[in-house]
């Protein structure tokens, strides 16, 4: 099971900050040399739909990336991939629809899908958060995604379904988690503090 660690940028501030550049970027570079791959988590996307497709590009430039930078319509799955992220990072909670992930699929395969869940999954779709996860997943597997993202809470129930529907499954979890998450077949872990590495621009 792998250790992914999480980078989160937040913060845009008129005038980009050179050393702050440099500084992400030796962040990148000196996590890649523990760690297989990143997980950046843009916060300005994801709240204010201004996602900093040029600062997570300098932790793409250093190693592979999931990016989750706020994708609400297919087209957005693009601009995630523009930066040299290896995927784009499909959360529930700024997916306008599920038909909004079936185009971004035709757009592009290198699609992870993530539920954003507390006490239930979070969307301001209903016929996102009103539906039971297996339905949800079942749904996303059959338009082809095969990389799904869960919080812990789900890791269990999730886990159950990859027998019959052959999905990669991540979770969000502490790494110390990781021997209570290994009997479940989990593919690889995204953890905070495994790094908690975080930019302000």
């Amino acid at each position: 099971m792998k250790i992914v660690p999480v980078i989160t940028i937040e913060g845009r501030v008129p005038f980009q900050n050179s050393q702050a550049k440099k500084r992400l970027r030796a962040v990148a570079a000196d996590l890649s040399k523990s760690y297989d791959s990143a997980y950046v988590v843009d916060v300005d996307g994801i709240t204010k739909n201004k996602p900093q497709l040029d600062v997570a590009q300098r932790v793409c430039d250093e190693m592979p990336t999931l990016y989750e930078g706020g994708v609400r319509y297919s087209h957005n799955v693009i601009d995630m991939l523009i930066t040299g992220a290896d995927r784009a990072v499909v959360g529930t909670r700024t997916l306008a629809t599920v038909s909004e992930l079936r185009g971004a699929f035709k757009l592009s395969e290198n699609i992870t899908f993530k539920v954003d869940f507390r006490d239930g999954i979070v969307s301001s779709d209903p016929g996102i958060s009103g539906r039971a996860i297996s339905d949800l997943i079942a749904e996303v597997v059959e338009i082809g995604v095969q990389d799904i993202i869960v919080p812990l809470a789900l890791a269990e129930e999730v886990s159950r379904l990859r027998p019959m529907k052959g999905f990669t499954l991540g979770v969000l979890a502490p790494e110390s988690e990781s021997a209570r998450l290994e009997p479940l077949d989990v593919d690889y872990i995204i953890s905070e503090d495994a790094g908690s590495r975080e930019n302000h621009e």
